[in-house]
């Protein structure tokens, strides 16, 4: 057994990851949380693991994780542009997973790391110079998400709603509903500088949209959830140290939002780093580049196109039709120099306008 305990700041989905894996390797873990449990980033929300079409559980054992927890799998989906409303069906189902509350993910993670006797530590205010792995979630507000849940009597329990809208999700953001047991989550999801808008643009849109009207009518939200987030690369995750796993490091898809499996994945590259002595800055470098590029290239095309983007991919596209997610990848030498030039072009955009 190592000597030394391991010190982690944040019971998040990166924080959790690491202290899993480390105490499976017989090391000492605490967990300091400034939050009174888990799961409390937000009220009850479903999420998709990007780039997963398996069981959640799948994936997951693959990285020494074994938690219980709510996911359920949608295939149908009513899908908006600018232009036009279409029902159309995924290639692959999308699987879902809760975020927030005593089903979450979180939580199952959380009881998984008590069985490993991982020591946690609740409503501790502490300072990042005192811990091994930062894993704080996100430094600073670059994206965010503003739901409202609504109790459900007409929505399609075996649909979602997308939709790719300027209107009410600028610059080729999305607005998006999930039903679930007798509700539904209606998320309008923003980056900077609209972040602020969201909530005005989701009741525009639940305003103006007809398959949003039916949903709400004339009821009340039973409540709100939501989050912010950030998305960098960091020149190093190990400062003075310490590692820094998840949002903590800027690990986060910047296309569209997505940051679950830079999460748990950092987390265990950390803990293996400690465990088996590994370079931890080489190990996210060569696991997250290629998918950062991947998606800086795509937000450049959505930032300069936004919706009309999505009408033109799809103009060819009618209800009933089967359909990929948009990916807007591109392939062979001339595809991957044209992905670095779209990737450098973001870049440059990020530093002269701080924004993705």
């Amino acid at each position: 057994m190592m000597a030394k305990t391991v010190r982690i700041l944040g019971a998040g989905l990166s924080g959790l990851s690491a202290a899993i894996n480390l105490a499976l390797n017989d090391v000492n873990v605490v967990v300091y949380e400034r939050r009174n449990s888990v799961g409390c980033q937000s009220n009850t929300n479903f999420q998709v693991l990007q780039g997963e079409h398996r069981q959640p559980k799948e994936y997951l054992a693959e990285l020494n994780l074994k938690p219980e927890f709510n996911s359920f799998s949608l295939q149908k989906v009513f899908f908006s542009t600018q232009s036009r409303d279409m029902n159309l069906t995924l290639k692959e189902p999308l699987y879902l997973i809760q975020r927030g509350g005593s089903g979450s993910l979180e939580y199952g993670l959380y009881k998984q790391a008590l069985d490993l006797d991982v020591e946690f530590k609740f409503n501790q205010n502490v300072n990042e110079s005192q811990v091994d792995i930062v894993a704080t979630g996100p430094r600073r507000v670059e994206a965010a998400g503003y739901g409202e849940i609504y109790e459900n009597t007409s929505f399609p329990k075996d649909h979602f709603f997308m939709m790719y809208d300027d209107k009410y999700s600028p610059r080729g953001w999305y607005l998006y509903a999930v039903p679930y047991d007798d509700k539904i989550v209606l998320m309008n999801c923003l980056f900077q500088p609209y972040v602020s808008q969201a909530k005005t643009l989701l009741k525009k849109a639940i305003k103006e949209k007809k398959i949003l009207r039916e949903i709400v009518g004339n009821k009340k939200p039973l409540e709100v959830t939501g989050g912010f987030g950030n998305a960098s690369i960091p020149k190093t995750a190990v400062v003075d140290g310490r590692y820094y796993v998840g949002e903590a490091a800027g690990f986060q898809d910047p296309f569209r939002g997505f940051g679950m499996k830079f999460a748990l994945e950092s987390g265990k590259m950390a803990a293996d780093a400690i465990t088996k002595n590994l370079d931890y800055d080489r190990m996210w470098r060569k696991q997250f580049t290629p998918q950062i590029k991947a998606n800086l290239s795509r937000r450049l095309f959505l930032w300069l196109f936004g919706g009309a983007l999505v009408d033109l991919l799809y103009m060819n596209t009618k209800s009933g039709d089967t359909i990929n997610f948009i990916t807007g990848d591109v392939k062979g030498p001339a595809g991957r120099l044209l992905k670095n030039i779209f990737y450098q072009t973001e870049l440059l955009k990020k530093r002269i306008t701080g924004y993705w």
